[in-house]
């Protein structure tokens, strides 16, 4: 047989590491953090450190474990980095299994194996979300190929069948942010339902899937409306057919409406895409579609590469994650890593080698449960200290400079009103995070005197919501970068910023 595939105070006059003439005194930075952090209500834990002395400046509800949201990216993708390096590429793979006949026909089964791969999609290939897939139909194209009698089978046994971590809500798994992972994928695991008037008043709509796949399903109970009143379409997941239902109405002079969501099947709708790119090009499928899951195998009589594609190097991943906190590139790379250093690419065992990591660079994994990579999962928790001392590590890391780079740049990426103080602009390199009751920011900063700092700012439940834990995390962040030993930034404890 072949098989493919107890809260801490902060640090002050008591208690605090001695003051330094060469770095940021904890003293002052205590007298700069304390009036914005304290008495805000709900759990807010903090941590500053001085990166090349090792020492924390400033330490609040620091070893209180929290919900880290995004944060929890932080420690998957440094852990990628420190593991499997930043060159490490995916491969997926396109086998036929048989012989292909004089006049194009194969006796036998194509075979696309999946091991991971998050980027098969537009976003590193020029916009063309289905070129490797048309590449590889163009490879069999070559080969003379224009007909299989037999199955296309989509093979995603790398990863077990978990699709999704615990702790994950189910009010987040319509949606693209709640994509599945899986050793088979394609297009980030989401589609796009177009929904457009019906040609009629009362008329059904009409509702297509970009790209196309010809096993989702949709059950369209929505009608067209008249042109006065306005539109109410909703989509909720239906598991049980693998697809979704439209309920509401449309006016009939309304434009399409677009909604991303999360497909249930990633490995089935990947095998539909290629078939459909497949026939597109002149090769026609006549068995059906077979997704080996989880531990599922087939035996093989004997399978033939045609074609691989590589994937861009980890480092390009590992950007898309920390840049702009993807959870599906976060949840393949964690299963990847359990799937090449513990032999099975499940959640459990991708947390192991993250676990393992930290034990590696002395980073203490006290209070902490990891139940996946993006953070997505309400049971995940971490503290303020621990992710400051992960930070502290990973800047004498041998990865540090692809880790640093990795993060947000105030004033470059992400949100253009968050961290726009001259002193953070081009400074503070960080990662958020954001879950409902949830807020978190972490990073590096360089203070006005040049020294380099680490800081973790993560609330849970804070009373005046998620604006004020922007504000929070704001706050630290940009009168860190502004600290001189010379010149304390003025203190305005109104707004804490």
């Amino acid at each position: 047989m072949l098989l493919l595939a107890a809260a801490a105070g902060p640090l002050g006059a008591q208690g605090s590491a001695p003051a330094s003439r060469t770095g940021a005194n904890p003293v002052a930075v205590s007298r700069l953090i304390d009036p914005i952090v304290r008495g805000r209500g709900g759990t807010i834990g903090v941590a500053v450190f001085a990166v090349d002395r090792g020492i924390p400046l400033y330490l609040h509800n620091a070893d209180v474990p929290v919900l880290p949201a995004s944060n929890m990216k932080l420690y998957t993708t440094a852990a990628a980095l420190g593991r499997l390096g930043p060159d490490f590429q995916y491969t997926t793979s396109l086998y036929v299994d048989g012989l292909i006949r004089p006049d194009g026909t194969l006796d036998g089964d194509l075979i696309l194996v999946g091991r991971g791969d998050p980027t098969i999609s537009g976003r590193f290939y020029g916009d063309s979300v289905t070129y490797v897939f048309d590449r590889f139909a163009a490879e069999l194209r070559k080969l003379g190929l224009r007909r299989v009698r037999g199955d296309l089978i989509g093979d995603a046994s790398y990863f077990d069948d978990a699709r999704i971590a615990s702790g994950w809500e189910s009010s987040n798994l319509l949606w693209w942010y709640g994509a599945r992972a899986s050793a088979l994928s394609f297009n980030d695991n989401v589609v796009t339902i177009e929904v457009r008037p019906g040609g009629w008043v009362g008329a059904p709509p009409g509702v297509s899937f970009h790209p196309r796949a010809d096993r989702l399903v949709v059950i369209n109970e929505a009608v067209t409306g008249g042109a006065r009143g306005g539109r109410s379409i909703g989509i909720r997941r239906r598991p049980d057919i693998g697809g979704y239902e439209i309920r509401g109405r449309i006016p009939i002079r309304s434009g399409p409406l677009r909604y991303v969501v999360a497909v249930e099947d990633p490995a089935l709708f990947a095998a539909s895409a290629f078939r459909d790119r497949l026939e597109r090009s002149g090769i026609a499928i006549e068995g059906d579609i077979e997704v080996l899951q989880g531990w599922e195998r087939r035996m093989y009589a004997s399978p033939r590469l045609v074609v691989s594609q590589t994937s861009p190097r980890l480092i390009e991943i590992v950007k898309v994650i920390n840049k702009h906190s993807h959870n599906f590139f976060a949840e393949q790379v964690l299963k990847t890593l359990g799937a090449v250093f513990e032999g099975e690419g499940s959640f459990d065992e991708g947390s192991e080698v993250v676990r393992e990591f930290l034990d590696e660079i002395d980073v203490s994994a006290w209070g902490v449960r990891i139940e996946d990579g993006s953070g997505l999962s309400r049971y995940n928790a971490v503290t303020a200290k621990m992710t400051a001392e992960l930070l502290v590590a990973m800047a004498d890391h041998p990865r540090f400079q692809e880790f640093y780079d990795s993060l947000l740049i105030a004033g470059e990426d992400g949100d253009p009103r968050r961290l726009n103080a001259p002193a953070a602009r081009g400074n503070v390199h960080s990662k958020t995070g954001t879950l409902k009751g949830v807020s978190a920011l972490s990073g590096y900063v360089t203070t006005g005197d040049g020294e380099l700092l680490v800081f973790s700012v993560i609330s849970n439940n804070l009373a005046r919501g998620k604006g004020a834990a922007i504000a929070i995390e704001d706050a630290v962040a940009e009168r860190l970068a502004g600290y001189t030993m010379w010149d304390t930034p003025a203190l305005e404890s109104s707004t804490g910023r």
